[in-house]
């Protein structure tokens, strides 16, 4: 025999926020769209192996200290220059409660890309997308904002981009998801 549960709220004994989820239960999404043109946001350029950040970044206030944080990242219009063994590299970085922004732990220094674009001939230039997901587990429910920032690989000449292009897009999303 069938049964059926219908509600329109759940309150906790005590609380409304004491109400225990299933774990991997997706609690909330918070996302940030952008692309070159939208009068925001223009191609990023980066000479230097030091990361700069970009304006791609999302924000999210955990409800629950014991939550993940899933963050997903698609973006185009990566480009490098046509000068050998040049490409850009991508990494994930974290500001918890407005701190300083640092690259999220469990990833070397933020890194989650390395040989984005990256080409053997000085004579060609390559234009690529990069995504990546990375399940962080911040431990907080103060509000953490997950930023993009870029740098390029070898420290020769030349540069690498994101949003080269007019029309070439970002999203970046984070997920809490319950445990």
């Amino acid at each position: 025999m069938a049964s059926t549960l219908t509600v329109d709220t759940i309150v906790g004994a005590t609380t409304a926020a004491n109400v225990k989820l299933p774990a991997g239960t997706v609690l909330q999404t918070q996302t940030f769209q952008g692309y070159n043109g939208d009068g925001t946001h223009t191609s990023f350029s980066v000479s230097s192996t030091t990361y700069g950040a970009t304006a791609a970044a999302v924000s999210i206030t955990p409800k629950y200290s014991s939550s993940k944080i899933l963050v997903t990242f698609h973006g185009q219009g990566f480009y490098q220059d046509g000068v050998v063994a040049n490409s850009v590299k991508m990494a994930l970085y974290k500001s918890v409660a407005g701190a300083s922004f640092a690259g999220v732990s469990g990833l070397p220094s933020g890194q989650v890309g390395r040989h984005i674009g990256y080409m053997n001939n000085a004579n060609s230039t390559t234009l690529h997308q990069c995504s990546f997901q990375h399940l962080d587990s911040p431990a907080t429910t103060s509000a953490l904002v997950y930023k993009i920032y870029l740098a390029r690989l070898n420290s020769s000449s030349g540069y690498g981009r994101i949003l080269a292009n007019p029309d070439d897009s970002f999203s970046i999303t984070a997920q809490e998801i319950s445990q």
